[in-house]
């Protein structure tokens, strides 16, 4: 796929993806959502990448849907599977599934689709010039890029319904105070930050390390019992990897493991 919209860049086992729109303030339409898709899915199905950090240029992370193409013209939102829903959803759900660790690095604006954008990564860093926002009802909507999943289970769902009925934007202190954040830095801090943290998971034991993602999404939704038996199958796959040898002789050697993703 040709790149237009985003920006690609490889360091290592680390995929950095830049939403490149800023006279757009990085607005989603549907050719940038195919984008990410496609580095999504390419992070996937590339051992050699073990981190994926998503980040925008200019001063927004993401403004959310692009209004200009986001309903046809009677003004009904586009519901098919190659709209843009159909393609957001596509994009939110590989990434809410993908077997290794996402970073949002927010540089400035992360609004509506935005905001859901930044919220399904599984770490969130952020510049002091960051703003947070499920915007949706300003328009008379309502979440529709995950956002009423994702936002309740990082604040929980009073303060969640609080920002969502009023669709408040918030400042980044405020976003941290929350626990939405896992760094609040400065501008100038905020990419060397974030690769700081995705470098030191694209050299973590990749497969241990999804197994842990899967289980923190499932295992929100399951009872107790059923999350052991979750665990206990994730530690059965662990058991097999090499990084788990690695990590043992390590330990008995007494040095750091160097582990290879596998």
């Amino acid at each position: 796929m040709d790149l237009t919209r985003v920006l690609w860049e490889q360091h290592d086992g680390v995929g950095v993806a830049t939403i490149n729109r800023p006279e757009r303030m990085n607005a989603l339409d549907v050719s940038t959502i195919a984008e990410l898709d496609y580095l999504a899915e390419r992070t996937w199905n590339n051992p050699s990448l073990r981190c994926l950090v998503i980040t925008g240029t200019g001063r927004a992370f993401s403004a959310g849907a692009d209004v200009k193409e986001w309903s046809s013209g009677d003004g009904e939102v586009d519901l098919d599977a190659d709209g843009w829903v159909g393609r957001m959803h596509r994009l939110m759900s590989r990434l809410y599934r993908l077997p290794k660790p996402v970073i949002a690095a927010v540089n400035g604006v992360a609004v509506g689709g935005g905001c859901d954008l930044a919220l399904v990564a599984d770490l969130r860093v952020a510049s002091t010039s960051a703003r947070f926002g499920e915007v949706y009802v300003r328009v008379g909507f309502c979440p529709d890029a995950g956002g009423s999943f994702l936002l309740p289970r990082l604040i929980g769902p009073t303060k969640a319904a609080e920002l969502i009925f009023t669709g408040r934007i918030i400042d980044a202190a405020e976003a941290d105070s929350l626990g939405l954040l896992n760094a609040l830095v400065e501008p100038d801090a905020l990419m060397p930050t974030a690769m700081e943290w995705a470098e030191r998971l694209a050299n973590g034991p990749t497969v241990a390390i999804g197994l842990a993602k899967e289980n923190i999404r499932v295992n929100a939704g399951v009872g107790f019992e059923d999350a052991l038996r979750n665990e206990r199958r994730a530690g059965s796959l662990c058991g097999a990897t090499d990084d788990h040898h690695e990590g043992l002789r390590a330990t008995v050697e007494k040095r750091q493991p160097q582990f290879q993703g596998r």
